[in-house]
């Protein structure tokens, strides 16, 4: 089969959101359908299936989505009505687009990834770095049946 050619091929948008949290367990799959129940609650089927949204990776804490272009602004509206995954509490906040994959990873900033920093006792509990970004600090700690998550930042860390 012969490619189309370069004016008949559809004009795509590629729009990066960061993922909060950063250690979100959604799979590519899992924020695909999120994002298009979302997309479908807002603006109908009709509407949803004119944006030919599809998620292009979800790693690293930012999701990069390919759109049709003209409909860049309604898929950010759309990203940020995103609240789960997977099963798992995420916030979406869209901060670049353009014409190319090439061109959107450039303006992805480096973030930090969830690592093993070291710990922090606190009181009788100990938490596990995942990371320190500025004055900002995130703790979590695995329990057999929850996880809890601290948002702190350095100076309370000081008083521990």
């Amino acid at each position: 089969m012969k490619p189309l050619p370069p004016t008949q091929r559809p004009d795509w948008r590629y729009i990066a959101a960061e993922m909060v949290p950063q250690w979100c367990p959604a799979s590519a799959r899992d924020m695909h359908y999120a994002i298009l129940g979302c997309e479908a609650s807002l603006f109908g089927d009709s509407t949803a299936a004119s944006m030919r949204t599809s998620v292009i990776s979800c790693d690293g804490g930012v999701v990069i989505v390919r759109c049709i272009r003209g409909t860049e602004r309604d898929v950010e509206t759309v990203l940020a009505t995103v609240t789960e995954a997977g099963g798992a509490r995420v916030a979406l906040h869209p901060f670049a687009t353009s014409g190319t994959i090439h061109g959107l990873k450039k303006k992805i900033r480096p973030g930090s990834l969830p690592s093993d920093e070291g710990s922090c006792k606190i009181g009788e509990n100990t938490y596990r770095i995942l990371r320190i970004s500025g004055q900002k600090v995130d703790l979590v700690q695995q329990g057999i049946k929850q996880t809890t998550a601290l948002y702190l930042n350095t100076d309370d860390l000081e008083d521990f």
